[in-house]
C-alpha cells in the first residue's frame, strides 16, 4: 500500500535527503548548526547548482530568515558564495569551490596546538613516573604522527587536483 503524502510536510523536490541530513550531521559535530549544513549540503548536490533563498527555503522547509542567517555564516567561512544576475531581483547562492581543500588544510593548525599541547603537558608531569603519562604520551604519539603524515597526503591531494584541473 502507498503511503498518503502529509500535505503540511516541507516539500522534499530533491532526493538527496539521506546525504544532505547526514552531512548535516557530520558538520553539526565539527559546531556547524544544522540548517546551515543542510543550506550546504544541499547546494553540493542541487540542480542547478545556483539557487534563490526561496528556493533553498521551499527544497529544505526552514524559513527565509533560517535561509538568510546561514547563508551569510555560510559566506562568511568562504563556503559558499553570493551572485546577482544582470536583470534579476533575487540573488542566487552556489557552493564555493575549492571549499573542501580548504577545509581539509584548515585541520593542520588544531593538530599542531594539540601536538603543542600534549607536549607541554607531557613536560609538566615530567616528575610523575611514566605510567602516570602512558595516557597522554598516547594522546602526543596520535599528534606528532598527524602532524607529520597529513601535509604529505595533503600535498599528495594538492597535486591531484592540479594534474586534474590542466
Amino acid at each position: 500500500m502507498t503511503p498518503i503524502p502529509d500535505k503540511d510536510a516541507p516539500p522534499s523536490i530533491h532526493h538527496y535527503d539521506e546525504f544532505i541530513e547526514g552531512f548535516a550531521a557530520l558538520m553539526e559535530t565539527r559546531g556547524v548548526p544544522r540548517a546551515a549544513g543542510r543550506i550546504f549540503s544541499y547546494l553540493q548536490v542541487s540542480e542547478p547548482p545556483e539557487q534563490t533563498a526561496a528556493q533553498i527555503s521551499a527544497a529544505l522547509g526552514v524559513s527565509l530568515g533560517t535561509v538568510s542567517s546561514m547563508t551569510r555564516l555560510l559566506m562568511n567561512a568562504g563556503w559558499v558564495r553570493r551572485t546577482t544576475r544582470r536583470g534579476e531581483r533575487q540573488a542566487v547562492y552556489r557552493a564555493a569551490e575549492g571549499t573542501m581543500t580548504l577545509a581539509v588544510d584548515g585541520v593542520m593548525e588544531p593538530i599542531r596546538q594539540a601536538r603543542r599541547l600534549t607536549s607541554r603537558g607531557l613536560e609538566l608531569m615530567a616528575d610523575r613516573p611514566e605510567t602516570a603519562r602512558a595516557r597522554l604520551r598516547e594522546l602526543d604519539d596520535v599528534y606528532r604522527f598527524f602532524e607529520d603524515e597529513f601535509p604529505l597526503i595533503l600535498e599528495h591531494w594538492h597535486r591531484r587536483e592540479e594534474s586534474t584541473s590542466s
